[in-house]
């Protein structure tokens, strides 16, 4: 018989080291152990928050470590068949609104795990970012019905201008993605390149703050560049490609897409699991 323990809501505050700058986060973990035999609650539990205390302690330099590491100290102590540890911690980036640059504090959602698996532990880094996505499909209706009524008064060829010149609206919708990607060797993944890649493959990126102009541009960018969510997941994908190269085909890549729908009673989601061997034979082939 398999036995699983587990342990949810365990925060820390804990230091990044990167770059000689110190990111203070505050991490919300979740814990699964198979142990080979029934272990006491009690004596996986204090495992588990020693383990947890001992890399806070000393610090970590990328986000991945601390359930890497704590995985690690784990098995040391615990006959474990298998294990994860998933962390979650929110984290600001300065960004300037896209016409009048005013500064704005972004957040986005750090994610990290660690999974035991015959024997081995496979760290993982990735990030969870809201956006903008405008539906394709409203749109192509939308143009079809305004150029019926743009044939009354304009050519073919006025028409094409104006097309060119002017979006045309859809509705749209908050935009929800992730990316996670395995981390072996020497390999470095900068969480804040995860997040480039989520927000440029969504129709527009969201800002905190958003003065008049600033607030006419988002929703320009985001109508002349409709999005479903397998067509977001697709362009994580590709950018994920072109922004690490050198990559080892083994590298799991996991990307996901849901739209927040404004006027459906349910969302869209689309999301893959991948390595990035499969997607560059895909795309070269």
């Amino acid at each position: 018989m398999e036995y699983l323990l587990g342990f949810s809501g365990i925060e820390r505050l804990v230091e990044l080291h990167r770059s000689g700058k110190v990111v203070v986060l505050l991490p919300r973990m979740e814990v699964f152990l198979n142990p080979r035999m029934r272990i006491p609650l009690h004596e996986a539990q204090e495992v588990v928050t020693s383990a947890i205390d001992g890399v806070v302690e000393d610090g970590i330099s990328s986000p991945e470590e601390l359930p890497k590491r704590a995985l690690e100290l784990i098995r040391g102590e615990l006959p474990l068949e298998r294990g994860r540890i998933d962390m979650r911690a929110e984290y600001v980036v300065f960004r300037r609104t896209p016409v009048t640059k005013q500064e704005t504090q972004e957040m986005y959602q750090i994610l990290a795990r660690a999974t035991l698996e015959d024997g081995t532990i496979v760290p993982m880094l990735g990030a969870e970012v809201t956006g903008i996505t405008a539906c394709p499909c409203a749109h192509e209706g939308l143009i079809e019905k305004t150029r019926e009524r743009l044939r009354e008064e304009f050519s073919e060829e006025e028409i094409r201008t104006i097309f060119s010149l002017v979006p045309v609206a859809s509705h749209n919708q908050r935009n929800v993605s992730t990316l996670m990607l395995s981390v072996t060797g020497d390999e470095r993944i900068e969480v804040n390149e995860v997040i480039d890649i989520l927000e440029s493959s969504m129709s527009s990126r969201l800002y905190e703050v958003l003065k008049r102009e600033d607030e006419v541009e988002v929703v320009y960018r985001a109508h002349l560049n409709p999005n479903f969510v397998e067509d977001t997941v697709r362009k994580i994908l590709i950018n994920t490609l072109e922004r690490f190269p050198s990559l080892p085909d083994a590298t799991v890549v996991y990307a996901k897409s849901e739209s927040l729908e404004s006027i459906h009673q349910h969302n869209a989601v689309a999301e893959r699991l991948t390595t990035m061997g499969e997607l560059r034979r895909e795309v070269t082939g």
